[in-house]
């Protein structure tokens, strides 16, 4: 692009607020509602007392990660007004042909937004977004425990369950610090490549595998949105363990059972938003940026 393009930032936490800054520096005209307590406004960044004000005459709209809480509603954290943006209403703002950008889309909302003939991406499913997240996500996770524990992770005995992108970047991680790590997972595959890195296994499709867990861990970190960790699990645990759920709802462990055993357990979602914003919100400037550079240089 050779002259500035408008592009409009809606709702979102610190992560959106340095994507605008970001997206300010790489040439685009930023025009921002719903962040105006995040920050003071910057050089390509301009704020707006309306939503109207912001989509008018832009090239896209971004939504933040995620876009909305609860289905209905932009994710605004910022917002302390008593009026919210409903997503849909959002759709009346655009003319045909715009193009949507955000982090965790409802499918319900894209569609209705596809049906009036707007142009929908998600960067949130993208295999880049998701390997460079997840290392903001595991070195979050790191440093919660390093600020919990009474003890260096050097030496330390850490359990993983699941095996995914977040846990081979906290697994490497943790081992890096001399920690011992053990990765617990279904899939054999996962086992043998873990195994191969240097971590311990454990192979959790063997009934009643997980119970090994219940002693002898300093820390258990959960990547599985599903329950694994119930009541009988809760019970068993030593409970000096510091059982990590980073899994997406519904997460992995019971949380009436929990909170009413008053067990050693910390929900941690948003992490990058949370522990590193600035990082977390140039990765999705990136995505942005690049989605609409090729959409404006090609449509």
């Amino acid at each position: 692009m050779n002259s500035k393009k408008k592009l409009a930032m809606l709702g979102g936490d610190l992560r959106q607020y340095t994507a605008a800054v970001m997206l300010g520096k790489k040439n685009w005209d930023v025009k921002v509602w719903g962040l105006t307590t995040a920050g003071e406004e910057r050089k390509g960044v301009t704020f707006f007392s309306s939503p109207e004000e912001a989509v008018a005459e832009t090239e896209g709209v971004v939504l933040p990660l995620p876009a909305s809480v609860d289905g209905l509603l932009l994710n605004c954290p910022f917002d302390a007004s008593d009026s919210r943006l409903r997503l849909n209403d959002l759709l009346s703002l655009l003319p045909p042909g715009q193009r949507i950008v955000g982090g965790k889309i409802p499918e319900s909302f894209s569609a209705n937004a596809e049906a009036k003939g707007l142009r929908v991406f998600d960067y949130f499913h993208s295999e880049e977004f998701q390997i460079q997240n997840a290392y903001t996500t595991a070195e979050a996770a790191l440093s919660i425990a390093m600020n919990r524990l009474n003890r260096t992770l050097f030496g330390a005995k850490i359990a993983i369950t699941g095996y995914g992108r977040i846990a081979k970047h906290l697994a490497r991680l943790l081992q890096n610090l001399g920690a011992t790590v053990t990765v617990a997972a279904r899939k054999k595959s996962d086992l043998a490549w873990a195994e191969s890195l240097g971590c311990l296994s454990l192979d959790l499709s063997r009934e009643g595998a997980i119970r090994q867990l219940a002693d002898g861990y300093d820390v258990i970190y959960n990547t599985v949105p599903h329950w694994l960790f119930d009541r009988e699990f809760l019970e068993r645990a030593d409970p000096r363990t510091f059982l990590i759920d980073l899994a997406s709802v519904p997460g992995g462990v019971d949380i009436g059972a929990a909170k009413e055993l008053g067990s050693n357990v910390l929900w941690a979602t948003s992490l990058p938003g949370k522990y590193a914003p600035d990082s977390a919100g140039e990765l999705i400037a990136h995505c942005v940026d690049r989605i609409l550079r090729e959409e404006v240089e090609t449509g």
